[in-house]
């Protein structure tokens, strides 16, 4: 709709969380280059000034306001330290986290286990399946990972 995707997701966040900031770009680069999205969240951990922290990929255009909300608040009302959704198998890259998990970021980047799927599954987390998803009134579509106009057609 004439932004980039970047665009679209900062201003999307900043409907339901503040303050919003990239992780990867300044003033923010990421701390450890070339770890993947594991590194990037470990970063935005470290430079957080909240507890609770959503982190969300910029290629997944078709989040709305209402399902970041929803993710807000099961964070902020959760006994785990992270919520993440799940799809089938896979845990898109949009996920509710304290700042608190921190050192367990660091300890899976200093050991090299740098897949998020393993910090998921590797710690006490909230998981919203699919069926959930759909009895919330949500598409699992929403997760659709947009990266080149072929993808978006």
């Amino acid at each position: 709709h004439g932004h980039t995707l970047l665009d679209h997701m900062i201003r999307l966040v900043r409907k339901v969380a503040d303050p919003v900031q990239v992780v990867g770009r300044a003033p923010l680069p990421d701390r450890l280059p070339g770890l993947g999205p594991l590194s990037g969240i470990s970063t935005g951990l470290e430079a957080s000034s909240t507890d609770a922290n959503l982190f969300v990929a910029v290629d997944l255009p078709f989040l709305t306001e209402d399902f970041l909300n929803f993710l807000r608040t099961r964070l902020e009302n959760s006994s785990h330290p992270l919520v993440a959704c799940k799809i089938g198998s896979v845990f898109p890259l949009c996920l509710g986290i304290w700042r608190p998990m921190l050192p367990e970021t660091q300890r899976h980047l200093d050991a090299r286990l740098l897949s998020v799927h393993g910090l998921i599954e590797g710690v006490p987390s909230e998981i919203i399946s699919e069926v959930e998803l759909r009895s919330e009134g949500f598409d699992p579509d929403i997760f659709r990972n947009i990266n080149t106009p072929v993808d978006l057609e």
